[in-house]
């Protein structure tokens, strides 16, 4: 039976909420072209992004510090051992570090631009969460177990981070719209996220299904294995996921124009689905800290 010491477990947790931010960064840059027509709804979109920036930054330090700690096996002050902090930041790790810092804190900056009252302000600022949003997407292809696979893997693991952070980065404003925003905004925001999500969606199917086959050799590796087992839990909850999605779309979504009731139905829907996607991303978190396709062999 494998156990987890501290700080493995303590990774986990801050690369869980690097997740979330990342999917706040991305997720939140699509939210604010559905809604900048709106001045107070595209006000707290940027001070969402610009929340998920720094949240990003520190959930980074502090998992990089556990991962040092981890390899140092010195305890407390193990994390900042130098010829260990020096050894993981000129590998793969240190890479992905550089990059997603750099990410964040173009965010952060992009928010901080949005919030101008100059166009030409503004205007760089969408073009800079932009960049922000590939530099993170891309640092996930630098590091993992992606980087053992096909050189078109790297591709599919870009394209299904985006998707899924476009998706899950939109929740909790589309949650909290139910509650803030008006009836009007509300409705025309869910008809357009839901004629993106189709995209979504498939982008997401895509991407997928070409990794799982990269992964996987045959059947039977995909049931034997930890790795393959974590994964079908993973998808188990993807498809609960689309179930949901496609009530938002097909019957919650219609409603909106018949009351408060509606809305409060939607707003529950959409809790849910935020239920979901942490359990999600704790299934992610220990897929990329603690299996692997090495469990396959």
């Amino acid at each position: 039976m494998m156990l987890l010491n501290t700080f493995e477990i303590l990774a986990i947790v801050f690369k869980g909420l690097m997740y979330l931010s990342v999917a706040a960064v991305i997720g939140g840059s699509l939210m604010l072209c559905l809604t900048r027509a709106d001045p107070a709804e595209a006000r707290f979109i940027r001070a969402y992004i610009g929340f998920g920036a720094v949240l990003g930054l520190v959930a980074i330090s502090l998992n990089y510090l556990a991962l040092v700690g981890s390899f140092a096996e010195q305890g407390f002050w193990g994390m900042f051992d130098a010829q260990m902090q020096a050894f993981l930041w000129d590998s793969s790790v240190g890479e992905a570090v550089r990059w997603r810092v750099s990410g964040f804190i173009l965010a952060l900056v992009a928010s901080l631009l949005c919030m101008s009252k100059i166009t030409v302000s503004r205007g760089v600022a969408y073009g800079v969460l932009g960049l922000s949003g590939s530099l993170l997407a891309f640092s996930f292809s630098v590091i993992g177990h992606s980087t053992e696979l096909a050189p078109w893997a790297q591709a599919l693991i870009v394209m299904h981070l985006v998707a899924i952070a476009s998706w899950v980065g939109s929740l909790y404003p589309l949650w909290r719209m139910c509650d803030e925003s008006e009836p009007v905004l509300l409705t025309r925001v869910m008809h357009r996220f839901g004629q993106l999500g189709m995209a979504i969606v498939a982008l997401v199917l895509f991407s997928g299904s070409g990794l799982l086959w990269l992964l996987f050799d045959h059947v039977a590796a995909f049931v034997d294995s930890p790795y393959g087992l974590a994964i079908s839990v993973k998808l188990s909850l993807v498809v609960v996921l689309f179930g949901i999605a496609a009530s938002h779309k097909w019957r919650l979504s219609p409603q909106l124009s018949q009351g408060v009731a509606a809305r409060a139905k939607l707003k529950h829907s959409i809790g849910i689905e935020l239920g979901i996607v942490f359990l999600i991303l704790t299934v992610t978190g220990v897929l990329s800290s603690v299996l692997g396709p090495v469990s396959l062999q």
